[in-house]
Formats: C-alpha cells, structure tokens, sequence
C-alpha cells in the first residue's frame, strides 16, 4: 500500500503544463508547509510555502492548466518537479551560462532565474499557454 502510494504521489506532481488537480502532488513532493489559493481575474494562484522558507507560486488558467511558476527564497525549490518537461531546457542552458542569470525565451518556453546563497528567484511559463486575459508579467 505504502509503495502504490508513493508511486501516485510521484506520478500526481503539478509542473508547467500539467493539470491543476496535481497540485497535491508537489505539495507531497516538496515538503510544503502551507498551501494558499488566490482567484484573480483570468486565473488561480496557488502559494506553496516550503520549509527552506522558499515560496513557488503556481499560475492555473480556467482550464485547469499550470500556464507559469514562480519562487523565490533562501534555496531553490525542485526544478525538476516545478518544470517538467521544461527542466531539460533549463540544464541545457545552465550549462552555458557564464555567471549572469539564466534566460531562455522561445515561443514554447520563457525561463529567467537568478540568485546566489540564500537569495533564488526565477519565474517560467509557456507563452501559448498564459491566458489570452492575462498578462505574461503577473508571473512573479
């Protein structure tokens, strides 16, 4: 029982681009210690606060999709489980960045993140994705 749980938590994990009813998912995954849920015009904004004392704000068109993240805090939350799909996008260019903050932005995918010890922040969503209503900017 214990591993087919574990194993639906895994597979329940809200990231860009995936369905809302898996917020629980990272909330599991991450260890949060409070939850929060703002409606605004055009879209729902879930708060997850971690224990590092990092928040991630996950951005939830009408349709239930996850169109952007966000964080910010003393550490980074993990990417892998806040980006999906989108994560090897972000290793790739990690890996050539030279000491400036990290931005990839294509028709697909816009990423930025930067920070040093004790100060992360970064936002990312899927431009097709936001909805027509909202502005790519509340993405914070």
């Amino acid at each position: 029982m214990f591993v087919a749980g574990c194993a639906l938590s895994i597979s329940a994990q809200a990231t860009l681009g995936q369905n809302v009813g898996s917020v629980a998912g990272d909330l599991v995954l991450m260890h949060a210690v409070a939850h929060t849920i703002d409606t605004r015009p055009g879209y729902a904004m879930h708060r997850i606060t971690l224990p590092s004392g990092t928040l991630v704000r996950e951005y939830v068109a009408p349709g239930g999709q996850v169109f952007g993240v966000a964080w910010e805090g003393p550490t980074l939350p993990d990417l892998k489980t806040v980006l999906g799909t989108a994560f090897d996008q972000y290793v790739a260019a990690n890996a050539t960045r030279r000491a400036t903050p990290l931005a990839v932005s294509n028709s697909d995918l816009v990423i930025f993140s930067s920070g040093h010890l004790r100060a992360f922040a970064g936002r990312a969503y899927l431009p097709l994705a936001v909805p027509a209503d909202v502005d790519p900017g509340v993405i914070q």
